[in-house]
């Protein structure tokens, strides 16, 4: 399984996954097509047809995620378009916490399951993707195991506005207790060396925020680096992991007690509420 960023709009990520099994033409599926158009050209540059693509994945119904979905659904008609509430536009099979679905045929063997994560909207769906071939055969494919869209992935997430590298979405459906919900009771379900891949690159303005809340923290400390070389072009998705994020965001690490004293937290769910709060209001950074 390879997974390809396709960056939409200023900072939004769309995204193409794709699988070729052996002795068949590739598959791919789309997440969170905004620009369908760009994304499109983009497939097609990887050498998939149209008739290639079997439907969408929409993180959760924000038109800067969802707002493709119509022109999804008349560019490829009949495929199925999955996200989180019928409301979405669209969407034609409406998921719930645990359903599981397999996202290509013939062998490609890609298992998606929905993790209900409402707070950022009531309608947001972190999908777990996992490749159920070996990691010995995904390193044996011509791509390999390799870091960046190049290379074959065994399991990643899309967190839409859920999770970001070193941050969180905006609580504007929930509160405090079901971002902390969402971030560490069930994405921590996932196995650590899940890949991370978010709805924008905002890890730039996140690890400012980080740095200033939790100077000392070696992993904060390892994402500033990354940010100011440029790591990978400054594409940050699909590079970290649950793990990393354990280490570097701010957001899973509430119940740290050097998260709760850096911010006056008392707890889990008010040192959640004063991070989001402090980043919201945006004075709080160091300089990158």
């Amino acid at each position: 399984m390879r997974i390809i960023p396709v960056p939409v709009r200023e900072d939004n990520y769309a995204y193409i996954v794709m699988s070729t099994p052996k002795g068949a033409r590739p598959q791919g599926a789309f997440v969170d097509p905004y620009d369908v158009p760009t994304v499109r050209r983009a497939a097609h540059t990887l050498g998939l047809q149209d008739t290639d693509i079997v439907g969408s994945i929409t993180t959760h119904g924000h038109y800067d995620h969802a707002g493709g979905n119509d022109a999804f659904a008349k560019t490829f008609p009949g495929r199925p378009i999955w996200g989180g509430a019928a409301s979405i536009a669209s969407v034609t099979h409406v998921v719930r916490d645990g359903d599981t679905f397999e996202l290509f045929s013939d062998g490609a063997k890609v298992l998606v399951k929905a993790y209900a994560t409402p707070c950022h909207t009531r309608d947001s769906i972190c999908f777990f993707v996992e490749d159920e071939r070996s990691e010995d055969t995904l390193a044996q494919l011509p791509h390999g195991l390799k870091e960046g869209a190049d290379g074959e992935k065994k399991r990643g997430v899309f967190t839409g506005d859920t999770l970001f590298i070193s941050g969180c979405g905006r609580f504007f459906e929930g509160q405090a207790e079901d971002m902390h919900r969402a971030l560490n009771v069930v994405l921590r379900q996932l196995p650590l060396d899940t890949l991370v891949y978010c709805g924008h690159e905002y890890t730039a303005s996140n690890v400012a925020f980080s740095a200033a809340v939790l100077p000392h923290a070696p992993g904060i400390r390892r994402l500033v680096s990354d940010v100011r070389a440029g790591r990978n072009g400054g594409v940050t998705t699909g590079l970290y992991t649950l793990s990393d994020e354990l280490q570097h965001n701010p957001f899973m690490m509430v119940e740290d007690a050097d998260t709760q004293k850096a911010i006056g937290g008392t707890d889990a769910i008010t040192t959640m509420h004063a991070l989001r709060e402090a980043k919201n209001q945006g004075t709080l950074r160091i300089r990158l």
